[in-house]
């Protein structure tokens, strides 16, 4: 009986080595360019915007691992009961730049 599992398993093994394993041609994926938009807080002042973007610059050279197009740049105050300015949102909007574009670039 042993002799017989041991037959059948060993055929089964055999038989998907050797059949329907024909190698593959790895398929053409178009590279997309991705579009995110990234977030940050600040404390309102120009200063502060200013390392607000030089941060931001570097998390989405990180995401990108590329170059970026900066598409849209928005700054939204959050304000207080008396009008002042509390902090604020910059909200960036970018489009990864893959390598094949890159190239293309001037």
């Amino acid at each position: 009986m042993k002799v017989i599992l041991f037959a059948v398993f060993f055929l089964a093994g055999c038989a998907s080595v050797t059949g329907g394993n024909e190698p593959k041609q790895a398929e053409s994926i178009p590279e997309v360019s991705g579009t995110y938009s990234i977030t940050s807080l600040y404390d309102g002042d120009t200063e502060s915007k200013e390392r607000t973007a030089k941060w931001m610059d570097a998390k989405v050279r990180n995401m990108c691992a590329s170059d970026y197009t900066l598409l849209s740049e928005e700054s939204v105050p959050t304000m207080n009961p008396l009008g002042e300015v509390t902090f604020s949102r910059l909200i960036w909007e970018v489009r990864c730049v893959q390598q094949t574009e890159r190239a293309k670039a001037p």
